[in-house]
């Protein structure tokens, strides 16, 4: 996947939201030249393509080029070029490697836009014919659905700006977590709709039936399923996250199941200073496990075991270091998915499952990387 960058960076909806926006200029502006029998304009429109297709990021991937091509008839004494005697030619491909390959993912309709700009502007060549209402109609419905994603990708930027801008964690604390931030261990088959409703309760994901596979261990589940006073709640209320998922449930996890079907999501760790979020000790499902909803208490928790990260070697036993290293934070309900910063896999196999769910569109990166893994 040597082209992931590109992906996560959002080249691909960049470039067509670039062009979608130039779009019903070049229409208006073909038009006015159909309706007003005028050549004039036409430099101008030269220039405009020139002008779209050498913006940064679309001159990185998409070749344009128009130049102009004498008739048959004039080959043996063309003189300067004219309408007469010449047409347009205009050169539109997609030229690197890694925009073919999101072509691909996104089902080619980077390759019709294209296409669609240059059915533009060959107008050029016979300005005397109409626009085609009809089929522009037709195009515009081939990007329905891609300016929808773009609308939904938009609206969770200015999301994550606005989390930005909100308190953050000092970096005393930060640098306290293991990892950078807090995990969600779940399947691959979960993942479009995590991206979709956010990371839900078990309580919420279940009674809307959410979760497609439970990788979750039934007899834990069980002793999970109580109210518990200090959190305020049943503990099924709350959406779980871990300091440091290098834990013994994803020990267990990958001696048990696939690895590839098994997703790490990194959450945004500032979301410890959100509203109805609690943070404890230990594994929730464990009655001696304390839960705190004050961010000064966060030096109540074993800090040197959870970044040592073993639990075999614990003073009080490995039962007390596997409780202690399931620490936890909670969220009341669900984790919105503009919380989500990253999406690990452990293989490409899996890459490539999740890579047409979109999750760039969110601004979540998707990773391979196995060193997280057992």
């Amino acid at each position: 996947m040597n082209h992931i960058d590109s992906y996560n960076d959002n080249d691909y909806i960049k470039i067509l939201k670039l062009l979608q926006d130039e779009m019903a200029v070049i229409e208006n502006f073909l038009t006015s030249i159909s309706q007003n029998d005028s050549l004039r304009e036409i430099d101008d429109l030269k220039k405009f393509y020139n002008d779209i297709f050498s913006q940064q990021v679309i001159k990185k991937h998409i070749v344009c080029k128009i130049s102009q091509i004498y008739k048959p008839l004039y080959l043996s004494n063309p003189g300067p070029h004219t309408k007469a005697n010449s047409y347009y030619h205009l050169t539109l491909k997609l030229e690197s490697e890694e925009i073919n390959w999101l072509d691909i993912i996104y089902n080619k309709v980077l390759s019709r836009f294209i296409t669609f700009y240059k059915h533009l502007f060959s107008k050029i060549d016979n300005y005397f014919i109409s626009m085609n209402s009809s089929q522009l109609e037709n195009y515009q419905q081939v990007f329905e659905k891609i300016k929808e994603e773009i609308k939904v990708f938009i609206d969770t930027v200015d999301k994550r700006e606005i989390l930005s801008k909100r308190q953050q964690l000092n970096t005393e604390i930060l640098t306290k977590i293991p990892f950078g931030g807090l995990f969600y261990i779940t399947h691959l088959d979960n993942v479009a709709s995590i991206l979709k409703h956010g990371i839900l309760s078990h309580n919420l994901a279940h009674s809307n039936g959410f979760v497609s596979t439970d990788i979750s261990n039934q007899q834990v589940n069980a002793r999970r399923n109580r109210i518990d006073p200090n959190l305020g709640g049943n503990i099924h209320d709350y959406t779980p996250l871990y300091f440091n998922h290098k834990n013994p449930m994803l020990y267990t996890l990958c001696k048990s199941t696939d690895r590839n079907k098994l997703i790490l999501l990194k959450v945004n760790p500032h979301i410890l200073l959100a509203e109805n979020v609690s943070f404890s000790d230990g594994n929730a499902s464990v009655r001696s496990t304390k839960f705190y909803k004050n961010i000064d208490e966060f030096n109540n928790l074993n800090w040197n075991l959870l970044n040592k990260g073993s639990w075999y070697n614990y003073e009080f036993g490995i039962q007390e270091g596997r409780r202690i290293m399931c620490s936890e934070v909670l969220a009341k309900e669900k984790i919105p998915s503009y919380y989500i910063n990253e999406i690990f896999v452990y293989s490409e196999e899996t890459l490539e499952q999740v890579l047409p769910m979109f999750p760039n569109h969110f601004g979540i990166k998707t990773n391979i990387n196995k060193s997280l893994y057992f």
